[in-house]
């Protein structure tokens, strides 16, 4: 049984209270302790106390009957005021011990029956008491309990010595006194019944009011923990609870702001690491690609300046022709050269765009003025279609490149009807231009390869040509840099390279 006690105090002690429940239980138990004592003085107290506080009025009472005894002018109308003031019955006996004033007789009478000759005193019936408990005094008082044996009342009686004058003796009757006690406590007691349910119901509504905010900032801080700083503390009282939902408030804030910046910070610091990676293995990339694209050319030189210089000849060929191939591969090799720094320019984003406002069909007509002597000679006709008025916003000298490259690749594979057709899109907030070019579609599998580095989808065709897989590549980094989107699709006919310019008023 004891272990089964325990182990529930234990249970009850290991549980999780909220604050309300805690500081209502703790409130509520003193209070029930309090009010129980008041409940336990009350029943057992107050009939003691009445008693004591009878026991006193009594001796008063005495006090003031000697005094209206010897003093008084109208003595039965000051005992009639004494007897109703402390609620008590008198008696005097003379030196003789015989009954002299009982209040049982007033004035009037007393008067009546003295003009018949007649003393009241020996004819009257007296009470039979029987004494139940006795204390003298030192000073010659005493107190008695006495019980009257015809009706079965108790009295509480003060005697006193009148000197030689006789006896006086002061009545109160104790079941008076019970009833009085017992009404008393009674009332006492269901006026404290009441003020503790009333105690009790108040408290728990101003706890519930005076937790309340303390729960609501637990919860937030709670959130908070768990980085969610988006619950704030609601105005409180002009108080600590106040002060501290504020408080909160303030912490929430540095907390979120110090977090979000250092989340930008982390998130700057991955892109700058990412970025590093990505430049070097651009750099790894751009090294074995440009090692493996020299390495043609440069055999080529190599191969016809040591024919040169033995004196070697093949067929028709002459010096002259051997220096002209070494000077054409030296074109290559420098046009290599010069594609592959424009393009690690681009890609490492060590180059700022130098961004102005430019009419769109201006610009591509001029950039496009330099092909008419090449397509001609190809018998490949360029049509342009792009709309007067069309402004657009960024770099003229790098999109020039874009619009080289696309028309130049246009060139190299326009086929059947040999048309090349310059168009542009308006949307909400940029100018698509459109490169379309008759000829074969290009395969899926190349048509998300073909803007990486050195990639050529036609490598025999390509070679022929000097070119080698930057161009498209190029206008990748250089869209990347004016975050513009551009694609190459296969339509109808031939295939349709894009690119997107901003609008000069957005």
């Amino acid at each position: 049984m004891k272990k089964r006690i325990r182990s529930r105090i234990d249970s009850i002690k290991g549980k999780k209270y909220s604050l309300r429940t805690q500081f209502f239980g703790v409130t509520a138990f003193f209070i029930c302790a309090g009010t129980f004592a008041i409940l336990l003085a009350n029943t057992q107290l107050i009939p003691i106390i009445y008693t004591l506080r009878q026991t006193k009025n009594l001796t008063i009472a005495a006090e003031q009957v000697g005094l209206a005894l010897y003093e008084s002018r109208d003595f039965y109308g000051d005992m009639t005021i004494i007897e109703d003031n402390y609620n008590v019955e008198v008696e005097i006996y003379n030196s003789d011990g015989r009954l002299v004033y009982i209040s049982a007789i007033n004035d009037f009478l007393q008067d009546w029956v003295e003009d018949s000759g007649i003393n009241l005193f020996d004819v009257m019936r007296t009470r039979n008491l029987t004494l139940v408990e006795r204390k003298v005094l030192d000073n010659g008082t005493y107190y008695e309990t006495l019980k009257d044996d015809g009706n079965g009342l108790q009295y509480l009686m003060f005697g006193a010595p009148l000197g030689t004058a006789g006896t006086l003796k002061v009545y109160a009757q104790m079941d008076y006194l019970s009833a009085t006690a017992n009404t008393t406590t009674r009332y006492v007691s269901i006026i404290a019944c009441a003020t503790f349910m009333f105690i009790i119901i108040s408290m728990y509504v101003y706890l519930h009011h005076f937790s309340k905010p303390l729960i609501e900032m637990n919860k937030i801080t709670r959130d908070m923990a768990k980085m969610d700083f988006s619950q704030k503390c609601p105005p409180y009282a002009n108080n600590e609870i106040g002060e501290l939902g504020q408080s909160i408030n303030t912490l929430s804030a540095s907390l979120d702001a110090t977090l979000k910046d250092l989340q930008q910070k982390n998130e700057q610091l991955e892109a700058d690491i990412e970025h590093k990676i990505k430049v070097e293995q651009m750099r790894k990339e751009f090294v074995s690609n440009s090692s493996h694209e020299l390495k043609t050319p440069i055999a080529i030189i190599q191969g016809y300046a040591e024919g040169l210089k033995l004196g070697m000849k093949s067929g028709k060929m002459n010096t002259d022709d051997y220096c002209d191939i070494i000077i054409e591969e030296t074109h290559k090799m420098n046009r290599l050269v010069c594609d592959m720094l424009e393009l690690s320019k681009y890609e490492t984003g060590s180059y700022t765009l130098e961004q102005r406002s430019f009419d769109i069909g201006e610009f591509i007509r001029e950039s496009i003025e330099s092909y008419d002597i090449l397509a001609k000679e190809s018998g490949i006709e360029i049509i342009d279609n792009i709309p007067d008025g069309l402004r657009g916003y960024g770099d003229p000298e790098r999109l020039e490149m874009v619009i080289h490259n696309y028309v130049s690749n246009a060139l190299s594979h326009a086929k059947y009807d040999k048309k090349i057709i310059l168009g542009a899109q308006e949307t909400e907030d940029s100018v698509r231009v459109i490169v379309f070019n008759t000829g074969d579609h290009i395969a899926e599998s190349d048509l998300e390869n073909i803007w990486q580095s050195f990639y050529r989808a036609d490598k025999a065709h390509s070679r022929e040509e000097g070119r080698f897989g930057l161009g498209l590549s190029i206008v990748k980094a250089i869209q990347d840099l004016h975050a513009m989107p551009y694609s190459a699709e296969n339509v109808e006919g031939g295939v349709v390279f894009s690119f997107d310019i901003k609008k000069a008023d957005n």
